[in-house]
């Protein structure tokens, strides 16, 4: 269902972006800032890598070690950046930093992944979520298809925090119901890699729409999902991995 709702978005942010006569008769050099709207889905698996007894010891299993979490959601930015015109006028090379702002969220209901039993009630649960501002530096390389028509790639870092939260409830299935309902949160700063592709088409000397497909790899996240405790609640240790995908249509004005 997301790779339909992907490839739909991918098709009409690119007649909306390529579609319009060409007007411009200056090149893409120079300053520019402009913003996006767009859709992403951002995917967060888990996985229990130790579980501990209260004591601190380790200990196999006692449920499903993996969850994969995903969330989809409207996204929207600015972005500004530099062009260099080289090659003839052909070609280009730019610099672009961008800030997009989105909500991705998920939670596994019935377990901390390796602790537990999900069928017991009440259980424990886990929730993941990221920021909800991801900050971006990319290098950009793009070719003139004519005159007012540029398609490009871009490669750069990307900045994401991801926060974790685990909860027992009272009860005897992970944590000690004298001590009541546990939480513990965790986050951290992700960096990591981006890779885009789009199309640029200037509509005037100045203003300029596109459309974008990136792809961002966040790489691992380690975390105590639930610390052991001794006579408190068995532990565990986790890693989160985050991978976001983003379609946007944007409009730039250049200076």
């Amino acid at each position: 269902m997301k790779k339909q709702h992907l490839l739909a978005m991918t098709g009409a942010l690119s007649i909306a972006a390529l579609s319009t006569p060409a007007l411009a008769e200056n090149g893409p050099g120079g300053f520019y800032a402009g913003a996006t709207l767009g859709y992403q889905t951002t995917d967060m698996d888990w996985k229990t890598d130790r579980t501990l007894e209260p004591n601190g010891n380790p200990i196999a299993p006692l449920s499903d070690t993996t969850e994969s979490l995903d969330d989809s959601d409207a996204s929207y930015g600015l972005f500004t950046g530099y062009n260099w015109v080289v090659g003839q006028g052909k070609w280009v090379l730019g610099a672009e930093f961008s800030a997009v702002k989105s909500d991705a969220s998920d939670e596994i209901r019935n377990r901390i992944p390796g602790l537990g039993d999900p069928n017991s009630n009440p259980t424990s649960f886990s929730e993941v979520e990221t920021d909800d501002l991801a900050l971006g530096l990319s290098l950009r390389g793009g070719y003139m298809l004519h005159d007012n028509t540029m398609v490009y790639s871009s490669l750069g870092v990307s900045q994401l925090e991801v926060e974790t939260t685990s909860t027992c409830p009272a009860d005897t299935n992970v944590c000690n119901p004298a001590d009541g309902l546990q939480r513990f949160s965790d986050d951290e700063r992700m960096n990591g890699w981006a890779l885009g592709i789009g199309a640029e088409h200037f509509l005037s000397d100045n203003l300029v729409l596109r459309a974008e497909y990136r792809y961002a790899d966040y790489g691992d996240f380690d975390f105590t999902a639930i610390p052991a405790q001794s006579g408190s609640s068995f532990g565990a240790d986790a890693t989160i991995e985050v991978v976001r995908q983003t379609l946007e249509l944007g409009a730039a004005y250049k200076f």
